[in-house]
């Protein structure tokens, strides 16, 4: 709401506008203190707020963590939930994929190629393979991933040969005797979820694919 004060004029006496003077310091102080209810200088926070309309909100100074704007809604950090994520009309779209096809280009066969390290779960939830040495084999080694993550591995080439999957240090939980998985052909697929073994610590199971076997 606007707020209104008395203007003095050249002509007025300054000594007889004294009580115009307090009464507009007075507005002005008045109006002041009702804002700080809400806006803290010193502190730099905004607070008690019943209602905020922006056109854009952005988190973060030198790092923006959250930018929402008329086109965009972006979340440039990691996101807790401790409640449900209801979807109603829409979906949840998964464009996390290697840039990187994981095969045998550049590698002296057979190779190992690591997907994460220690320490650092793997990056990417969607990795190509592929092997166009139809003798040696390619094996993956998939190191700990992060409780509650989930990757996937496609076949994306039309070649034949041999892409293992390892878990680094027995983290690749498999029924039977096996410990790998294999893919040998386009469109073969292995979907894993990373779950606590009781311990705190994440191993790797299968939760879905599709023409891959266990070795």
């Amino acid at each position: 709401m606007a707020i209104s004060v008395t203007e003095i004029l050249g002509t007025d006496s300054l000594s007889g506008s004294r009580l115009v003077i307090n009464d507009n310091f007075n507005v002005l102080a008045s109006e002041i203190n009702s804002m700080e209810v809400y806006f803290a200088p010193s502190a730099g926070t905004i607070t008690n707020l019943n209602n905020l309309s922006t056109e854009a909100l952005r988190v973060g100074l030198s790092t923006i963590l959250l930018d929402i704007n008329a086109s965009t809604f972006d979340i440039l950090t990691n996101v807790k939930m401790t409640g449900n994520l209801n979807m109603t009309g829409g979906g949840i779209f998964r464009n996390d994929t290697n840039p990187t096809t994981l095969n045998d280009t550049g590698q002296s066969m057979p190779a190992t190629r690591n997907v994460g390290a220690t320490g650092a779960i793997p990056p990417y939830s969607l990795n190509r393979v592929g092997n166009s040495d139809t003798v040696n084999t390619l094996t993956l080694a998939l190191f700990n991933g992060s409780i509650g993550q989930e990757i996937f591995f496609v076949y994306a080439q039309a070649a034949t040969g041999l892409v293992r999957i390892n878990g680094v240090s027995n983290n690749l939980v498999l029924t039977g005797a096996g410990t790998n998985l294999d893919l040998t052909a386009l469109g073969q697929s292995v979907h894993l979820l990373c779950i606590d073994n009781g311990s705190g610590v994440g191993v790797w199971y299968v939760v879905g694919g599709t023409g891959y076997t266990v070795s």
